[in-house]
């Protein structure tokens, strides 16, 4: 929708993902509610934002070198599942009985970690020019 309407791919790229990870920090919500309704509430904005900021795949198709697509979305692939092995081993470890504050907010700061990533040291998207 962004691209249709004259934004640059840079935009139409990382607006929703910095908007997602913005919207997945609220998160941290829940450790200041008790009502279920109130928690019910902020889970939903949470995976909301982290449903609206999975786009990123659209980056690995725009930014690898045309004959590298494939080993790039594999070591995407690598990174990713290595986070869905290590994230549930450092929430594990941060739980205290049945606090889980610690372990929500490691998440929203993880979150705002990636939106801060995008809006600086991710520059201009753009294909990478292959050296080989």
């Amino acid at each position: 929708m962004l691209l249709r309407r004259g934004a640059s791919l840079t935009v139409a790229r990382k607006v929703p993902i910095i908007v997602g990870l913005l919207l997945s920090t609220s998160i941290i919500g829940a450790n200041y509610v008790d009502r279920p309704l109130y928690l019910t509430f902020f889970f939903t904005c949470a995976y909301f934002g982290s449903a609206f900021a999975s786009i990123t795949w659209s980056l690995v198709s725009t930014i690898a070198p045309e004959r590298l697509i494939g080993l790039t979305g594999g070591v995407f692939n690598f990174v990713g599942n290595l986070a869905a092995i290590v994230v549930p081993l450092v929430v594990g470890w941060l739980i205290r009985g049945t606090d889980f504050t610690r372990p929500l907010i490691f998440v929203a700061c993880t979150a705002l970690l990636g939106a801060v990533c995008y809006i600086g040291p991710i520059g201009k998207i753009e294909r990478i020019r292959s050296f080989a």
